[in-house]
């Protein structure tokens, strides 16, 4: 047996969700997701950074979700992901990037680069993980994407761009 390396891994294992709630794929999901992005992006460390529930259309359920910082080398990304009833549709992904150089390549419309999510908050994202827009700061920023394929190409560039 694999032992428990993360932070993540263990509130996985503490946070089941049971087989019988609905929207119990939904929570798979994106457990799996981030697996697959700390694989493909040589992630050193998955922390957990905070705490959000997940309400979800009917069938009504409420899943408690863990927002996560990828931790790779002189790049920390922080990602919540809200699928349900109260996510600012079609954005259902936060994003916070820290990189020790700021991150000058294409965006290619992936998100908006001057919205400040300070405004508003992010709830369940650590408030040390909450940051200006990329405009501000492209070293240091919060954005929204649409979708993990959006998720997946932005932590392409910034993991992997100088």
């Amino acid at each position: 047996m694999k032992p428990l390396l993360t932070s993540f891994d263990r509130w996985v294992a503490e946070n089941n969700i049971p087989t019988s709630f609905e929207y119990s794929k939904g929570w798979w999901d994106y457990v799996e997701l981030v697996q697959r992005f700390a694989h493909k992006f040589d992630v050193t460390d998955v922390a957990v950074i905070g705490h959000y529930i997940v309400s979800t259309p009917p069938p009504e359920e409420r899943l408690p979700m863990p927002a996560v910082a990828l931790v790779g080398d002189g790049v920390t990304v922080a990602l919540k992901w809200d699928f349900g009833a109260a996510c600012r549709w079609p954005r259902e992904w936060t994003v916070s990037v820290r990189r020790r150089s700021p991150y000058r390549g294409p965006l290619f419309g992936l998100f908006d680069p001057n919205i400040d999510l300070r405004v508003e908050g992010v709830d369940g994202l650590a408030p040390d993980h909450l940051f200006g827009p990329y405009r501000e700061n492209p070293a240091e920023f919060t954005c929204e994407v649409e979708d993990e394929w959006d998720v997946t190409t932005l932590l392409r560039f910034v993991f992997h761009e100088p």
